[in-house]
């Protein structure tokens, strides 16, 4: 499977608590595709205003590692579009039993 390299780069986010780490998903020549948010503890997760490929893996995927992120974004943003990207996603069974979009591995 296509790949592209992406850096996950942590930054400080705003909260209405104070801030919190984050990672802006960087990919060639720095462009930003989205950020990186931890969840719950250890559980991170990803969006993106922009990028409708990150937009494809639905409200508030959970992430059990920064490693599982950067390798299915490593992939998906190797695709070139949102619909590849979501066939993707239902063939390697990445969301929940129940279906509801946005809940991975």
């Amino acid at each position: 499977m296509k790949t592209v390299k992406i850096e996950l780069r942590e930054v400080e986010l705003a909260t209405l608590s104070g801030s919190t780490r984050g990672w802006l998903i960087t990919g060639d020549g720095g462009v930003i595709h989205g950020m990186v948010h931890p969840i719950d503890g250890d559980l991170f997760t990803i969006s993106s205003n922009t990028d409708p490929r990150i937009q494809a893996f639905g409200w508030c995927p959970m992430f059990d590692s920064l490693a599982h992120v950067q390798n299915d974004l490593e992939i998906a943003l190797a695709m070139s579009s949102q619909a590849e990207v979501e066939a993707w996603l239902e063939e390697s069974e990445r969301f929940d039993d129940d279906g509801h979009h946005g809940h991975v591995h």
